[in-house]
């Protein structure tokens, strides 16, 4: 959970409130709101004077000021953290990269696949209709010899074309 997202507690308010008035951060109607609650409110006053007395004490301190190389490893720090998040950065766009033309390739394999079938059932289609004529195309010669079409009526009849069919012929 993050700062932003938790909720303060009373006593964090308060101080932040305090903080804020001793920082000159507040309009003049929040800093007259917060010198009412001053001047009535004990536990208030409390709170800012024990909150004086911090930053009296931090006031009280030395200071130290950072050396050359102190600066150059902080520096140095934050330049292999930009470059770590920039190869992090990276490395997900090539991801995504990856993963379109993955998609992509998949779409093309599909759309083949689909063509493919397409294309078989169209042709099979015709050479399936061949198939089924073969009988009658291996004797076009002797059937183009009769007459009409009552002549092979009657043969069917007969049970000639049947017994061609069922020996394999």
């Amino acid at each position: 959970m993050t700062e932003e997202n938790r909720t303060l507690t009373p006593e964090e308010a308060m101080d932040e409130e305090i903080v804020s008035y001793l920082d000159g951060e507040l309009d003049r109607e929040a800093a007259i709101a917060i010198e009412r609650r001053l001047a009535e409110d004990p536990a208030y006053r409390a709170r800012l004077a024990h909150l004086q007395q911090a930053w009296d004490l931090l006031d009280n301190l030395g200071r130290t000021e950072a050396d050359e190389n102190f600066t150059h490893s902080t520096v140095a720090m934050v330049t292999v953290k930009a470059g770590e998040d920039s190869a992090i950065g990276q490395t997900a766009a090539q991801r995504r990269r990856q993963l379109a033309y993955a998609g992509l390739g998949g779409l093309a394999l599909a759309a083949g696949a689909i063509a493919y079938v397409v294309v078989d059932r169209s042709l099979n289609s015709e050479n399936r209709a061949l198939v089924r004529d073969l009988p009658v195309i291996k004797r076009i010669d002797e059937y183009s010899n009769i007459e009409g079409v009552d002549f092979l009526k009657q043969l069917q009849k007969e049970g000639l074309f049947a017994a061609e069919v069922s020996d394999g012929g």
